[in-house]
């Protein structure tokens, strides 16, 4: 059947006028300015202005589910690198123009479902921690955000009675994007450095092979059972600090930090049921790599999530049992680790509101996130929001307490 389906679509997506096609299409404009309340160096600026442009085409083909988006930005920090080609977002700095969506999706059978392209991935929450995805790549330009990057894949979903499979293949790694280093959002102290060394980032290639995972679901009775392994190479990448090829500056030392990539298998476990009005989560992973600075990792994660009205309230505490070889800052998905997560959001007939609140419980820092949003119209909407980290500065969230600021964004939707 597949294969005389999908000739024929393919050819239609040719032969069709594009006027036929361009029907649903969605998108948006957003002017966004941050104000800080303090500044870790002199490179670290008061305010940035953040300006997004967004458009999104859907369309149905025979049966086919056609996607495709595009995003420009215009950034004023120094996290925005130049206007290159691409596609993969594999360069280290955020790119002006990206593709965030670009797949198909096509029906093989009626219990089984095939798309291919970029698009995005992910199994766990998006307020709490799961392991099953915190490998995926991230963006951690704004480091208070949790923007997933999209990945190029190939992806196989269906269903077989009580059983739900999904298989993943991610032919290309598509790397973390880090901050700029040394300043307000990825401060590092390294001990033993003198004070003013600056770090130096090199433009490390990442491997091209990405990874290939399986997650099988099943439900029985009142409980929804889970489990999937995945193996290839971590995206999240690992600094090495060259202090071998450190040179003197007039401002100080300057310290070359390159990344290297480590491959990592894992396997996991989730368990989940309705509990009253509550819907609670266990989940646990066990992850292994031969990488000396990576090592291995058993972690564990146990939520509960409960509906009020349109809101929702998520309440999320992880933890890793092995403890890294190396500080747990410099592993990004398991920095804030063990850590509580609460989460509360809420729909209104005027807007809506969310309020987030980490605590990491190792060095007792935390980060408060709220956010109230205004809808002016139906196609204006108004936001006004702040991050607060706090604590130690020798925890993840602590060390970002530079980072403190305010925003107010205004978008226009179509």
């Amino acid at each position: 059947m597949i294969g005389r389906y999908l000739p024929v679509c393919s050819f239609l997506l040719f032969v069709i006028p594009s006027s036929a096609l361009a029907q649903g299409i969605s998108g948006y404009v957003e002017a966004k300015g941050f104000a800080f309340a303090e500044r870790s160096n002199s490179r670290d600026p008061w305010g940035i202005g953040w300006g997004t442009l967004s458009t999104k085409w859907e369309e149905k083909v025979c049966e086919a589910q056609l996607t495709a988006s595009v995003r420009g930005e215009w950034l004023t920090s120094d996290e925005q690198g130049p206007l290159a080609f691409d596609p993969a977002d594999r360069r280290i700095r955020r790119s002006p123009v990206s593709m965030q969506d670009l797949w198909a999706r096509f029906p093989i059978s009626p219990s089984l479902d095939l798309q291919l392209g970029r698009f995005q991935l992910g199994w766990g929450k998006t307020d709490g921690y799961s392991p099953a995805d915190a490998f995926l790549p991230r963006d951690l330009t704004d480091p208070f955000s949790d923007e997933k990057i999209p990945l190029w894949a190939i992806r196989l979903s269906g269903e077989a009675r009580a059983l739900r499979y999904e298989a993943v293949v991610c032919p290309v790694t598509t790397p973390w994007r880090l901050p700029v280093l040394g300043q307000r959002n990825a401060p590092l102290e390294v001990d033993g450095v003198p004070e003013g060394t600056v770090f130096t980032e090199v433009d490390t290639p990442p491997p091209w092979t990405g990874f290939a995972a399986l997650r099988l679901l099943a439900t029985y009775g009142e409980w929804d059972l889970g489990a999937w392994g995945r193996f290839g190479v971590r995206p999240a990448p690992l600094l090495e600090f060259r202090f071998d090829q450190a040179t003197a500056t007039p401002s100080g030392l300057s310290v070359p930090v390159e990344r290297h990539y480590a491959r990592e298998e894992g396997v996991g476990v989730e368990l989940s049921r309705i509990v009253g009005s509550w819907i609670v989560r266990g989940e646990t992973a066990a992850l292994f790599s031969r990488d000396r600075d990576l090592g291995n990792a058993l972690i564990g994660a146990l939520s509960v999530e409960k509906g009020f009205g349109d809101g929702t309230l998520l309440v999320t505490l992880a933890g890793n049992a092995i403890t890294p070889p190396v500080d747990e800052q410099l592993l990004f998905d398991r920095a804030i680790l063990p850590a509580l997560i609460t989460a509360w959001n809420r729909t209104e007939e005027w807007g809506g509101w969310k309020l987030v609140w980490t605590a990491g419980l190792k060095r007792g820092d935390g980060l408060l996130k709220g956010e109230i949003a205004y809808n002016l119209t139906d196609l204006w909407k108004l936001t006004l929001g702040g991050e607060l980290p706090y604590g130690s500065e020798r925890g993840p969230f602590g060390a970002l307490h530079a980072a403190r600021r305010m925003h107010l964004a205004l978008r226009r939707s179509w």
